[in-house]
């Protein structure tokens, strides 16, 4: 009888220490797969920031490339309405222009706070000249350079609500959802991406803003 009852208790023993051997082993494949799950995800997310990054980085410098060629651009049309122009109106035009030219090479030499303090000295000056959008929208530039985003916002927002038909308007749209996206707001960020795709679609800023919502969705998905 006795050894019947020790027979029957290293039965059940092993019966256990099998059944929990299987367990700590299906356990373990579980947090292999979910570390595996991690690390697909993390990699994605960083190859999404990658091309988010690096397509901004082109953006901005089509940006300067573009406003190089306008300001050419001006300087010619200036000299050509010359003589039929008054010397105040041109004096008016250079000064503007000036100063525009100047910030733009301050933000190329990475000169941040002079750049933006030039741009601030343009708005005030010329609060509805032909650069003023765009200062803004540099100012707005500037800020995010140094993460000062909720200035970044409100120069952007400027450019939106003074400018609606301006050029800048879809880009700082895009820009606005971008600083959203950045916080974690989703909501935010697809309604600015929205309202270029809306309002905008035949814009450079609409195939970005098209992309990062793609990308937000991805995100999103993954991280469910």
């Amino acid at each position: 009888m006795k050894n019947f009852v020790l027979g029957v208790g290293i039965f059940l023993s092993s019966f256990l220490f099998s059944n929990e051997q299987e367990s700590f082993e299906l356990l373990y494949e579980k947090i292999e797969t979910l570390e595996e799950e991690i690390r697909e995800l993390r990699n994605l997310l960083e190859e999404n920031s990658i091309l988010v990054d690096r397509s901004l980085e082109l953006q901005q410098q089509r940006y300067l490339d573009l406003d190089g060629r306008i300001l050419e651009l001006s300087k010619i049309s200036s000299e050509s309405k010359s003589s039929i122009s008054s010397e105040q109106e041109i004096l008016v035009q250079t000064e503007e222009r000036d100063l525009f030219k100047s910030a733009l090479i301050l933000f190329e030499e990475s000169r941040f706070a002079e750049a933006l303090e030039v741009f601030s000295n343009l708005i005030i000056s010329f609060p509805e000249g032909s650069f003023t959008a765009d200062a803004y929208f540099w100012s707005g530039e500037l800020f995010l350079a140094q993460d000062m985003l909720e200035d970044a916002k409100l120069s952007f927002q400027s450019v939106v609500d003074q400018f609606p038909e301006h050029t800048r308007t879809p880009d700082s749209l895009f820009k606005l959802g971008e600083i959203f996206r950045f916080e974690g707001n989703k909501i935010m960020s697809e309604e600015f991406y929205d309202k270029v795709l809306d309002s905008y679609p035949q814009s450079g800023a609409a195939q970005l803003a098209k992309k990062s919502k793609e990308n937000l969705k991805e995100e999103s998905n993954l991280v469910d």
